[in-house]
């Protein structure tokens, strides 16, 4: 079963177009979904990359993921990850999902960067009223929905719910998605109040999207912009209750301890893993084409040049240091659960920087390697440009500004209070 498709033919007007669900019979059967374990689900992520491999090209000419990729990830029970147990997903602890993400990356960055933003984003049902979470798991078993923030849209309250629009940028997964998850301010806030966030919870097919996705990298995720024009969502699907930036939420308490992640933090996590990976595959590239690669001048591979061995072990150690620091962090985040928020705000502080600092380590590490690899890589038929570019991309995301993040870590340290509203 193909994954959603897009209505170009029905464009609406400034390049705009409908999403077209999926249709929706190609989830898994419960108790295939039970029976997977973390190395079933890595064996099956694994099973894939041939087929990414083979379709990365034309995902990245047409700037969306392949559709029968995106099908055979549904197949393999990856979007299921971070749906609770308790409405027949794995409630996976942050190991489980970095060994099945990493597959994707390693092959097509841009697919299982959308890939895992739509699995983690179940994370964020999670935390709605359980009427929501029967709503939408207890039919489907998983959401595909991007999250989308900046700039928020803005939800007026009427009978019964909210009429929300708004135009919001980077919806990574929007082109295979059933359900947007978007924030928004609730009214327009009073002149010495501060602004009252929320967030709403949309069928895709009450939203359009705009083809804006035309980037150097990452152009294979599809993170086109996302637009409501005066939508109606029911009440029970605006979450104004945002306890779960700390993970003290009252909805997701009685799931597995992954549900007690903080929100930005897990954003972060889920970022952080598709740089992890691309870094990964880059590594692999240069150390399968070491021993054959012959430089002009020189009659011996390049495999036995001191200096090319001193970068392979130096690119291999800095990866290898951002995998334990991204995993060693997301264990410190649920160790962090119980805590009262005054004693989780240095934790959150900390978790943002080192997922910053470990997508700087896997950008530096593409660098040191591309610097080393010749010019033969950036052919555009050569896989290593396309990673490149789209580590790149990705590590551009403000989640990974470690100026901005290392400054609210910094005050912290100092006693000082952070000076952001997320964190």
């Amino acid at each position: 079963m193909l994954a959603a498709s897009i209505e170009w033919e029905n464009a609406l007007t400034d390049n705009q177009f409908h999403i077209r669900a999926p249709v929706g019979d190609d989830f898994l059967d419960p108790a295939e979904v039970a029976a997977l374990d973390a190395s079933a689900l890595r064996a099956r992520t694994e099973a894939i990359v041939p087929l990414l491999r083979d379709r990365a090209t034309e995902a990245e000419r047409l700037r969306r993921p392949d559709p029968e990729v995106w099908a055979a990830i549904r197949r393999s029970g990856f979007f299921y990850l971070f749906v609770p147990r308790a409405f027949g997903g794995l409630g996976a602890d942050p190991d489980i999902f970095i060994d099945a993400a990493l597959p994707l990356a390693k092959a097509d960055p841009g697919t299982a960067w959308s890939a895992c933003f739509a699995a983690g984003h179940n994370h964020t049902v999670a935390h709605f009223p359980e009427a929501v979470q029967r709503e939408v798991w207890g039919t489907s078993g998983y959401v595909v929905a991007p999250q989308v923030s900046m700039p928020p849209g803005m939800a007026t309250r009427v009978d019964g719910g909210y009429r929300i629009s708004g135009s919001w940028s980077w919806g990574s997964g929007i082109m295979d998605a059933d359900h947007v998850v978007a924030v928004v301010m609730l009214g327009k806030p009073a002149a010495d109040a501060p602004p009252s966030m929320g967030l709403a919870l949309i069928a895709a097919t009450e939203v359009t999207s705009r083809d804006t996705w035309h980037v150097a990298g990452l152009a294979s995720s599809g993170s086109n912009d996302v637009i409501a024009d005066d939508v109606f969502v029911p009440e029970h699907r605006v979450l104004t209750n945002l306890t779960f930036f700390t993970g003290h939420n009252e909805h997701s308490r009685s799931y597995e301890a992954v549900f007690g992640f903080p929100a930005i933090p897990f954003s972060s996590f889920i970022a952080v893993v598709p740089i992890l990976g691309a870094a990964m595959g880059l590594l692999d590239l240069y150390r399968e084409a070491l021993p054959a690669r012959v430089t002009k001048g020189s009659r011996s591979p390049l495999g036995e040049n001191a200096a090319a061995q001193v970068r392979l072990a130096r690119a291999d150690v800095m990866i290898d240091t951002a995998d334990q620091l991204i995993r060693a962090a997301a264990r410190r985040a649920l160790a962090a659960t119980p805590l009262p928020n005054a004693e989780q705000v240095p934790v959150r502080a900390r978790l943002r920087m080192e997922f910053a600092y470990a997508a700087q380590l896997c950008r530096d590490a593409a660098r040191l390697i591309a610097d080393g690899a010749g010019s033969s890589i950036y052919r555009s038929d050569h896989p290593f440009q396309r990673l490149f570019r789209d580590i790149q991309v990705m590590s551009s995301h403000v989640a990974f500004d470690t100026d901005a993040v290392g400054e609210v870590h910094g005050r912290v340290l100092l006693g000082m209070p952070p000076n952001t509203m997320i964190l």
